[in-house]
């Protein structure tokens, strides 16, 4: 065996495809997106009723030389647009119109693996017919061409077919997956043994709008009532539509964004439809949905603020309906009330849904209870006092926090979100002014601060570790330390002061099977945090990075530990602020930046409580700061 070759495995398509060669719908959707991407204008599918009958799909699309078949369906991840362009080309005897490409990583060809490991191509133009048989192979290539003969054909088009072993389709079900993955185009025939499939028409049209995004995507979003049309109910959501071809399945949550609480009645009316040819480069190879990245989280916020204008628009037609239910609801204490209090309620129910139209029902059933129980309340007077003078957008959060939340939780919550802003406040303030005692003060703030690197540190799995504190502090040389500011500090546990730096490394625990069911620092991460006025430059990055490779070298790590290490300074040098190693993640960031994220974190709520903080002195914030951290033992 050649020590130098590259050697696959039988099994190799399969366990790198399992999605196309384990499911028969995705299979067939991916050859009609071959034939469209080859121009063809009819798709006829042949699917059998019985095992060991053959499946064929066969198009007229613009067909395959020898040469293109071998470089195309022969070569692993075919590149399509870069090797072919977005646009498809068509035959030169059919009329020419755009049509923007489906492929993306040459997988769809895999298809006929799905139903067995062998199968047949036929693929003609220019007169001449190329049949090969491919099967599934090992070694040299995961796949191989068993014959290969020519013949004379007229015409264009191809013609794939294989004996079904396994995953036999239902040729019913098939029709109505693939009536509801591709649009209606008059151009593009689809047939299912020999019956025409209908595809997707959008019936029920309400609203259309076109617009774009932050990203500058044009997008069409087109809304369907389906008390118009014969939608089914699992297709309400947000359905995106790229080139005609419908990615993933119609939801009302994308990404980390959710555009309507599918509770509510327009969640279970209405089918918002986004069409876009811009959007294409951000779809998943197999269509299952979109990549997770910056550019797809701000389309779908440029996406949410167009679906909240509408939904706003039409429940306001439907705000009165929601009033009555829950006035009827509450109807036997609503009579227990005087005239005075019906009207407060009835006013309180009025300012809520105009200013909130999509409040859901059981919030505002909440709401009214607690409304009518304060008028009840014969000492009631001075809060219905503070909610006469606050204002309908005021009056509606408090209604939302109190269907939520009781007294004694909203006042732990204040408490943790104050105890962080006084943190950030702090920082902001010390960390420019020179006559800080920074190991003091700076360092254990940002230190104990986990949550300003992210909300994933910010848990009380995230401890010390003594095996992982014996690698850390085994980096150091006792000259290395600050002798003069800190007691023994080979016996902290907690941080590491040397002379021109402190650093403090925490870590989850998880037990690792590998090693015999021992607990073992699972998630790891470093913090060093300069001293004033330092800049970081390549040799602070090497140095951190040079920690990071020696904790992986280490044998305490659990076997899939992850290690992020961040060194916080004043001011970057002209460097690479992020560096992923094979060891780990190492980031550079400066004060300032640990303030913008954390200020960014907390919904900016800082500058919206301005005069609240600005009340209290530099040393009231320090000491307040302070006194929510855990301190080192410093000399006095």
């Amino acid at each position: 065996m050649d020590n130098s070759a590259v050697y696959f495995e039988e099994d190799y398509i399969f366990r790198n495809n399992k999605s196309i060669t384990s499911n028969n719908d995705v299979a067939l959707t991916e050859f009609v997106a071959n034939a469209w991407d080859a121009g063809a204008h009819n798709v006829a599918i042949t699917i059998p009723y019985e095992e060991h009958e053959k499946i064929i799909v066969e198009d007229d699309g613009i067909g395959m030389s020898n040469e293109e078949f071998r470089s195309r369906w022969m070569t692993l991840n075919y590149n399509r647009q870069k090797r072919q362009g977005k646009e498809v080309l068509f035959p030169s005897d059919v009329e020419q119109t755009k049509r923007i490409a489906y492929g993306r990583n040459g997988v769809g060809r895999h298809g006929m693996l799905c139903f067995s490991d062998s199968y047949t191509v036929e693929t003609w133009k220019n007169g001449v017919c190329n049949i090969y048989d491919i099967a599934v192979s090992q070694g040299e290539a995961p796949f191989k061409i068993s014959r290969h003969v020519t013949e004379d054909r007229e015409g264009h088009g191809t013609r794939i077919s294989a004996y079904v072993h396994r995953h036999l389709p239902d040729a019913d079900v098939m029709t109505d997956v693939l009536s509801a993955r591709f649009l209606y185009d008059p151009k593009f025939v689809v047939r299912i043994n020999g019956q025409k499939i209908d595809l997707s028409q959008h019936k029920g049209v309400v609203f259309q709008k076109e617009f774009v995004t932050d990203t500058k995507a044009s997008l069409s979003m087109i809304v369907v009532d389906s008390e118009k049309t014969a939608a089914k109910s699992h297709q309400h959501g947000i359905a995106f539509w790229v080139s005609g071809r419908l990615v993933g399945q119609p939801s009302w949550t994308y990404g980390k964004i959710t555009f309507l609480d599918g509770r509510f009645k327009a969640a279970k009316r209405y089918t918002i439809i986004i069409k876009t040819d811009d959007l294409i480069d951000d779809v998943l190879p197999d269509w299952s949905g979109f990549v997770e990245s910056a550019n797809m989280t701000s389309n779908y916020l440029s996406i949410k603020r167009e679906v909240d204008a509408f939904i706003k628009t039409i429940m306001k037609e439907h705000v009165g309906e929601v009033r009555l239910d829950v006035i009827r609801d509450a109807r036997d204490e609503l009579e227990m009330l005087n005239i005075s209090g019906q009207r407060n309620v009835s006013a309180f129910i009025e300012r809520v849904t105009e200013d909130n139209p999509v409040i859901s029902p059981e919030y505002l059933r909440s709401a009214v209870g607690a409304m009518i129980s304060i008028e009840k309340a014969k000492k009631g007077e001075l809060l219905l006092s503070q909610l006469s003078q606050m204002s309908a957008d005021q009056i509606d959060k408090l209604a939302d926090i109190l269907s939520l939340w009781d007294v004694d939780d909203i006042a732990t919550v204040i408490g943790e979100i104050d105890k962080r802003i006084i943190v950030v406040e702090a920082i902001q303030r010390l960390h420019n002014d020179k006559a800080t005692e920074e190991l003091h003060t700076l360092h254990p703030l940002i230190l104990n601060s986990r949550w300003l690197f992210g909300a994933q540190y910010d848990s009380p799995m995230f401890v010390s570790n003594s095996a992982l504190t014996t690698v850390v502090k085994g980096l150091f040389k006792d000259e290395d330390y600050d002798l003069d500011v800190i007691e023994n500090p080979r016996r902290r546990p907690d941080i590491i002061c040397l002379k021109q730096y402190s650093l403090k490394a925490v870590c989850t625990d998880r037990i690792d099977t590998t090693a015999g069911e021992i607990m073992k620092p699972d998630q790891i991460l470093i913090v060093e945090v300069k001293r004033g006025g330092f800049e970081i430059t390549d040799d602070e990055v090497a140095q951190v990075e040079y920690y990071v490779r020696q904790i992986r070298k280490s044998a305490v790590l659990h076997s899939a530990a992850t290690i992020d290490a961040y060194v916080v300074g004043a001011k970057l040098g002209d460097i690479d602020t992020e560096k992923i190693t094979n060891s780990g993640r190492i980031h550079a960031v400066t004060y300032g930046q640990l303030v913008d994220t954390a200020t960014g974190k907390l919904f900016r709520l800082r500058q919206r409580l301005q005069d609240h903080y600005d009340a209290m002195g530099k040393e009231s914030i320090v000491e307040q700061a302070l006194k929510e951290s855990v301190q080192l033992k410093i000399k006095g």
